[in-house]
């Protein structure tokens, strides 16, 4: 949006009605605050003239809008070597605020009784990868428990951004910017910064060790004894693909956003299943050669 006073984003958190995590947004933005006067570099918020929950305020009495400066910039790109700026950003991060209170399970952490339900369901629509997820529903059981374990367990947790991704990356001429802190919460220092390590690093080995020097380098700790249970957000995050994608398919609900790169939700869950055990395969291979 250009006005004479310059050019800004807009951007809607919810449309409508506010949201059970509505109230958390007071504690986020302080956090994003906490973060940019530590050095790391965030959008100018506009501040509402009648704030609703932290940075947004409503439209016409309704849902929620936050407003930031517009940053020129361009998209993370493949040349990019952000290795330094990575790690110095983590550690800072992970240096904010520590969490001591419970912790809700990840978003793909769901129980056994779920899986098998998703299987039985598959074979009675005669879905074309009922058979397929049935063979393996062994694997996807047991990776879970894995995740599920390492999570609670590993004893880091931390209030961070928890989406730390290329694409919410901006590249500028003095240097990135990141964006979309409306999901902070409570996080593993570790497991976030394995999964923003391998994230970035595009299946470079290499590349993906200097992330994990730079944020030990700059006073970040990774849990000891992990293993590829360092990468474990990351083999989460293709595993919430999956469930997502099994879920609509099984609802027989439309792709949507991401899901629209395939001709339909069957066909995202039948390239999906081997995929995803691809990737384990693949974390445990990188884990190897890191020699964690």
């Amino acid at each position: 949006m250009s006005t004479s006073r310059g050019s800004f984003l807009v951007k809607e958190l919810w449309s409508d009605g506010d949201p059970y995590w509505a109230d958390q947004l007071d504690h986020r933005m302080t956090i994003e605050q906490r973060a940019s006067a530590a050095g790391i570099r965030t959008p100018l918020t506009i501040p509402p003239v009648r704030p609703a929950y932290g940075w947004a305020g409503r439209v016409a009495g309704r849902g929620a809008y936050r407003v930031t400066e517009w940053v020129q910039h361009r998209k993370v790109s493949d040349e990019d070597d952000l290795a330094d700026w990575l790690g110095r950003t983590l550690a800072t991060l992970h240096g904010l605020e520590s969490h001591e209170g419970s912790l809700e399970p990840q978003y793909y952490l769901f129980p056994a009784e779920q899986w098998q339900e998703w299987a039985v369901r598959g074979i009675e629509q005669r879905r074309p990868w009922a058979s397929e997820l049935t063979e393996h529903l062994d694997k996807y059981l047991a990776m879970t428990a894995r995740l599920r374990t390492t999570f609670f367990d590993v004893g880091d947790h931390v209030i961070t951004h928890r989406d730390l991704v290329p694409f919410n990356v901006l590249v500028t001429t003095t240097g990135p910017v990141l964006i979309d802190w409306e999901v902070i919460g409570p996080d593993s220092a570790s497991l976030e910064a394995g999964f923003a390590a391998v994230t970035f690093g595009r299946r470079d080995t290499s590349y993906v060790r200097r992330i994990l020097d730079s944020y030990r380098a700059y006073g970040g700790v990774i849990a000891t004894g992990l293993g590829e249970n360092l990468f474990a957000h990351k083999l989460g995050s293709e595993l919430g693909r999956l469930t997502k994608m099994l879920q609509d398919a099984l609802d027989r609900r439309p792709t949507r956003g991401w899901q629209t790169r395939y001709q339909d939700t069957d066909e995202g869950v039948t390239q999906l299943i081997p995929e995803v055990l691809a990737t384990a395969a693949r974390l445990g291979r990188l884990a190897t050669e890191l020699a964690l």
